[in-house]
């Protein structure tokens, strides 16, 4: 079953631009960043506050902490362990699918992490983060073990790195440089390729395909066949944009739009 709905979102969202979304609901609200999760859930953030709606609009789950201030970063990949990062405080909370605490507030500045600058979820309910000190990724178990490292980039590909998103999906791990591209390792941390886009966005991946927002468009870049391609959207002005099965939900300057194919 996994595997068709794979095969269904890769055949669905590869296909020829389109045009013929419809609006199902736009959200009146103040939006700083949102993801989703494979449900079509959605996660939006404002300040210190995250509040789950499902994928008709209907608000769902709230949560906030106020001691740990704004949340910076969310990853919904497991919708049953939602990460949250508070960057300024170097913490991560897990959630779980009603935004109820898994665990509590880890720090990586006690775990002996001190320049922690990205972090994403994992398989087996591990996460990577992004050590700025070192210039590595490090893969933490569920129990905040270090399982797997790259070891410094910079040394080993010989780039300037400022990384901006860090992402976890079907065995490789993708992070982005804006000023380079996206570079793409394994699960093991071994260093695949680099995807030549820069200034990208807001990376998101499907199947064999990576989307990301550059200035005001949405491209598609394929790591098998390395073709690109531009995924036409029915705003022409938006600040971010999510895809799952048969839905597409966009970040505008008025709130949240959800369209449905």
């Amino acid at each position: 079953m996994r595997q068709f709905l794979s095969l269904f979102i890769l055949v669905f969202f590869i296909s020829p631009a389109k045009a013929d979304f419809k609006l199902v609901k736009e959200l009146a609200i103040e939006v700083d960043f949102f993801t989703t999760d494979n449900q079509s859930n959605i996660y939006v953030v404002k300040g210190n506050e995250l509040t789950k709606f499902d994928k008709t609009g209907k608000e769902l789950y709230k949560y906030s902490n106020k001691n740990l201030g704004n949340i910076d970063f969310v990853d919904a990949t497991n919708m049953l362990r939602v990460l949250v990062y508070y960057k300024n405080f170097s913490q991560v909370v897990f959630l779980d699918n009603t935004l109820s605490l898994n665990t509590e507030p880890v720090s990586f500045d006690v775990l002996g992490y001190q320049q922690v600058q990205l972090a994403c979820s994992s398989h087996n309910s591990g996460l990577w983060i992004y050590d700025q000190q070192n210039f590595e990724l490090l893969r933490l178990s569920q129990t905040y073990e270090r399982t797997q490292q790259t070891g410094n980039i910079n040394l080993l590909i010989h780039i300037e790195l400022q990384p901006n998103y860090l992402l976890e999906y079907d065995n490789k791990l993708y992070l982005n440089n804006p000023q380079t591209g996206i570079l793409v390792f394994d699960i093991y941390g071994t260093y695949y390729k680099t995807i030549p886009v820069k200034n990208a966005e807001k990376i998101q991946a499907i199947g064999d395909w990576v989307y990301f927002k550059s200035e005001n468009e949405v491209k598609s870049y394929n790591l098998k066949t390395t073709e690109e391609r531009e995924f036409k959207m029915p705003l022409s002005l938006f600040k971010n944009f999510r895809l799952e099965t048969n839905t597409l939900v966009i970040q505008t300057d008025k709130g949240i739009s959800i369209y449905t194919e």
